[in-house]
């Protein structure tokens, strides 16, 4: 009934290079949506996100690191108590002085006795601090280590969602040049 139509060879030609130009303009778009990926929005709102929280890290450490430590109230409380215990020897040394009438020596030795509750309390408070700023750095690095996975994490994300496309749309613009050098065959690396 239908006999089948026979297509020039021009026809044939128009339609492989239509079919290129189809599969071109598939591949470019399918490499404009790669390259739109890795710029989108909720990448950048990611990213933003975690350089904040990066920042507020660093302050986070800066603050708690670098803060003179005598400066807080544990360290003003045992100053204050080694002041008040000084005072009160102080006063017991003047009163004792003035009834037994002590030597120069006898003053000497308990002044010497004060000066060692000071040296024991600031070696204390100094160790205190060294343990602090130790706990401090580990935390620090706790949270630079865990702030450092989810930017690979964000960064693989985007790109393990973006190649595919890229690759794609590449491969697809690769075939629709091949399909436009019709009527050459390819010559292999080694024929050249």
């Amino acid at each position: 009934m239908f006999q089948c139509l026979d297509i020039s060879f021009a026809a044939k030609k128009v339609m492989a290079l239509f079919n290129s130009i189809l599969t071109g303009l598939a591949g470019g778009l399918q490499l404009y949506s790669g390259v739109k990926n890795l710029f989108s929005d909720n990448y950048g709102r990611a990213k933003n996100s975690l350089d904040k929280s990066r920042a507020a890290e660093n302050a986070w450490y800066r603050r708690n690191y670098y803060n003179d430590y005598l400066n807080s109230s544990m360290a003003r409380a045992a100053m204050k108590r080694v002041e008040d215990t000084l005072s009160r020897n102080s006063r017991q040394n003047r009163a004792y002085a003035a009834v037994m009438g002590v030597t120069p020596e006898v003053s000497l030795a308990r002044n010497e006795q004060n000066l060692q509750v000071v040296d024991n309390m600031m070696s204390n408070l100094a160790s205190q601090e060294s343990a602090r700023r130790a706990s401090v750095d580990a935390q620090h690095l706790q949270n630079v280590n865990s702030l450092n996975g989810q930017q690979m994490s964000l960064d693989l994300n985007n790109r393990s969602s973006i190649d595919p496309d890229l690759i794609g749309g590449l491969s697809l613009i690769e075939r629709a040049i091949d399909g436009v050098n019709w009527g050459k065959e390819k010559k292999t690396p080694t024929e050249e």
